[in-house]
């Protein structure tokens, strides 16, 4: 079933050409005293930049182009500035390179305002190759920030991007017939229906998060689903009919 999910994820979410925005990129070349491949040599404090005002930062140090977060006791954390992620229906990913201190010493946390924190695990460590690491979130308003912490002790980040992960269904897909299922493309607390069908209600990651029996001109409730855009897919006389709305 699982298989299943994904291949309505590929066959309803292909997208079409076209831009990602780029909301914030950071390599951290302030950073650049001490390096990242020793024990030592990595306890000068990074002042922040534009991207991570110094308000915004607990236990962070400079590490050769990275930064180093945490202490071989504390925790440490970068905060951003405040972005704006109402475009593109909430959808964004946040990306990053880390790598660990002699051992990796824990996960690393993404929380955004307003929304559940996630975590990362990762293998490398200090004398390996940083690796890339990306998280998806749906939901996202404007006036947000972005904390990236660890949650024991040490580990190195570097090449911090936040990008809009706008969803567009491709040419040749079913817009020309989405009328005949849904009646209100943009959502609040329910979905207006404009014909009898059971129907699913999948997410930007092809997870099925609804499922009903309607009828014409009757209402399912949605107001528990996180902000960002879905497929609404349905039968109705034997054809597969789907409709993209926006949860806002």
């Amino acid at each position: 079933m699982k298989k299943l999910y994904s291949l309505i994820a590929v066959a309803m979410f292909s997208v079409a050409a076209i831009a990602q925005t780029t909301v914030l990129s950071d390599d951290f070349a302030s950073a650049s005293a001490g390096d990242n491949t020793s024990t030592n040599n990595n306890s000068m404090a990074w002042p922040g930049d534009a991207n991570f005002p110094d308000g915004g930062l607990v236990k962070a140090f400079q590490a050769g182009g990275a930064v180093k977060l945490g202490t071989g006791s504390l925790v440490g954390s970068i905060t951003s500035k405040a972005l704006d992620f109402s475009a593109d229906g909430g959808l964004f990913k946040v990306s990053f390179d880390v790598k660990g201190w002699s051992v990796v010493e824990g996960d690393i946390t993404v929380t955004v305002s307003g929304l559940a924190p996630q975590t990362v695990t990762y293998t490398a460590t200090r004398t390996d190759a940083f690796q890339t690491k990306t998280v998806s979130f749906t939901g996202g308003t404007a006036g947000s920030t972005v904390t990236i912490a660890t949650t024991a002790k040490r580990a190195f980040i570097d090449n911090v991007k936040v990008i809009t992960d706008p969803v567009v269904l491709a040419v040749g897909d079913v817009n020309a017939t989405k009328a005949n299922l849904v009646k209100n493309t943009v959502v609040a607390n329910n979905i207006i229906f404009a014909a009898k069908a059971k129907v699913q209600v999948i997410n930007a990651n092809g997870q099925v998060v609804k499922t009903a029996s309607v009828d014409e001109n009757t209402s399912l409730e949605v107001s528990g689903l996180p902000k960002g855009m879905y497929l609404v897919t349905g039968n109705i006389n034997g054809q597969p009919v789907s409709q993209k709305i926006i949860k806002k």
